[in-house]
């Protein structure tokens, strides 16, 4: 609000206020400001206000890194996205994805919002089979599925599996994410995979301890750290059923702050987790997000099992919750 001296409060009160009012506004504005259209959605979920949130900016031109990353912060969201003409060959856009701190190479929820937006604005023709993005991680597939024109789901195939080094000391990892050493799954030890993003994947027993786990970030530290791992994010899953049609139920730990409510970047790794260590067969469902009232559905195809997998697709479906511009 600009400042008024003695003169200009005198000036409002005998009833100069609206043109005056304009005038003082415009001698202090910093100028026209350019508007950039956003399509808000929320990811993993067929239900809005559920899911993970996420602005995509699908007219960035002439936005450079700053200036994105300003713009992510503004939202307060995990990510945003800002879509671009295509760069490489093979590919139909180039999508840049920027947290609030810096900008990401690859990211789940980020990468499927995208094409949903895409195909809310138009810009992805009804009945599109695939579409490719170019990511700072490189060219990422994305496999369409619609309904009446309009887009259902959407699949993205993730990098190729590999998979790390893993914890065998039930007792310190248990202490480093706050629940009791049999509540880690005895099938399969924690373990660092990586298809696009590298995350630790720890299975549990039950869906009351993945509740109730707590990241004590310098006790995991010194786990890693005694495994020969680097510092990753930690994700938690049971195969335990519930009521509703879940096969596994999940959450990204947090060191703080906000819980992300799904997470596509560490589906791909834990359903390649699930089938390399065959904990259940058929198709696999993440919940996640349910503690913070968001829940999400992350489905994963994984292509083999055993020692033999070799591919993994992570999707779900995205509502377009409104759309707007901001000005910069």
């Amino acid at each position: 609000m600009p400042r008024m001296n003695r003169r200009t409060f005198a000036a409002l009160s005998v009833g100069g206020a609206a043109g005056l009012w304009a005038r003082v506004s415009a001698a202090q504005s910093p100028g026209a400001a350019k508007a950039l259209r956003y399509v808000h959605l929320d990811v993993f979920t067929d239900r809005r206000l559920q899911g993970n949130q996420l602005l995509v900016y699908t007219e960035p031109a002439g936005l450079d890194a700053d200036a994105m990353l300003a713009l992510t912060r503004e939202s307060n969201y995990s990510e945003n996205t800002f879509v671009f003409p295509a760069e490489q060959a093979g590919t139909n856009y180039r999508v840049r994805i920027f947290t609030r701190t810096a900008e990401a190479p690859f990211a789940g929820h980020p990468t499927i919002g995208t094409a949903f937006a895409l195909a809310h604005t138009g810009a992805l023709k009804p009945g599109t089979p695939r579409t490719t993005f170019q990511l700072g991680a490189g060219p990422t597939p994305l496999d369409l599925e619609w309904k009446e024109g309009t887009l259902a789901f959407a699949w993205m195939t993730q990098q190729k599996p590999t998979f790390g080094k893993t914890v065998t000391d039930n007792a310190s990892l248990a202490a480093a994410i706050g629940v009791e050493p049999s509540a880690i799954d005895a099938r399969a030890p924690g373990q660092e995979v990586y298809s696009g993003s590298t995350f630790f994947v720890v299975a549990l027993t039950t869906r009351k301890a993945v509740d109730a786990a707590t990241l004590d970030r310098a006790k995991l530290d010194a786990v890693l750290t005694a495994a020969g791992l680097q510092r990753r994010g930690v994700y938690v899953f049971t195969t335990e059923r519930g009521q509703d049609d879940a096969t596994a139920y999940s959450r990204l730990l947090s060191a703080g702050g906000i819980e992300d409510p799904a997470t596509g970047s560490a589906a791909g790794p834990a359903g390649c987790f699930i089938a390399r260590n065959r904990l259940i067969s058929g198709p696999i469902v993440f919940l996640q997000g349910v503690l913070v009232r968001r829940p999400s559905r992350l489905h994963v195809r994984v292509e083999g099992a055993g020692d033999g997998v070799s591919g993994v697709k992570v999707g779900g479906a995205a509502a377009v919750v409104g759309e707007g511009t901001m000005a910069v």
